[in-house]
């Protein structure tokens, strides 16, 4: 499905901080816009700082890798950056790792961090590390990774707005990301229009669903005959 760089408006930007990921996710499933398997980056991505709450902003992505010898290229570097300022925000940088060996280097910390909320960012998705956990997160910088690493070692970015695989799931330039303590769902443009009736359905039919699992008149042949989502 193609993708948009176009600014989220105010209220739309409200509504979707205001739902939980799971809930975001479910209700996207009724618009029958993609495969129920797509859409959603796998669980090694986990969010480090659910006390933020919801991030939801497009993504720039990016590649970036590691190797032993000379320092690596800061071309790559002004070019993210160029490219994450041209985007206006909210934005978030998702960055795959290219190196073969995540655990071995931290692609950004409180430096890049912070320049990149001063430039529309609001977190960072990425399959390998991050470090500076602390003054990151006292930013109000959204992380989503499998884990911290301590030396950026001799990180490289190879390439900027080509299209990534994170944890099974591609990520273009321009998606809209939308993640929590669950994990990370993307929302399709297309979706936008009718994901406020979809969300309240979902909200309804869960709340009647647990009503009816929780009360006194619970019957589990009864249960059986009601439908899923």
């Amino acid at each position: 499905m193609e993708t948009t760089t176009a600014t989220l408006s105010n209220s739309t930007l409200d509504f979707l901080r205001g739902v939980d990921s799971p809930t975001i996710a479910n209700a996207i499933e009724t618009l029958q816009l993609r495969d129920r398997t797509d859409g959603f980056i796998g669980g090694r991505v986990q969010c480090q700082f659910p006390d933020l709450g919801v991030m939801v902003g497009r993504a720039l992505t990016v590649t970036m890798s590691n190797a032993p010898g000379d320092p690596a290229s800061r071309d790559g570097y002004w070019r993210m950056w160029d490219a994450l300022a041209a985007m206006g925000g909210p934005s978030v940088l998702a960055i795959a790792d290219g190196s073969g060996a995540p655990h071995r280097v931290a692609y950004a910390g409180e430096v890049m961090a912070t320049i990149a909320s001063r430039l529309g960012a609001v977190g960072m998705v990425t399959d390998g590390a991050l470090r500076d956990m602390d003054e990151v997160h006292a930013l109000g910088f959204h992380y989503f990774m499998p884990y911290p690493v301590v030396s950026h070692a001799n990180f490289e970015i190879t390439s900027v707005g080509e299209p990534i695989v994170l944890d099974g799931q591609e990520v273009r330039t321009g998606d809209i990301l939308h993640g929590d303590r669950n994990g990370i769902v993307i929302v399709p443009d297309d979706a936008l229009a009718g994901l406020p009736q979809a969300v309240e359905s979902i909200r309804e039919k869960e709340a009647e669903t647990m009503a009816y699992v929780r009360g006194a008149s619970f019957d589990y042949a009864e249960l059986r005959q009601r439908s899923g989502y």
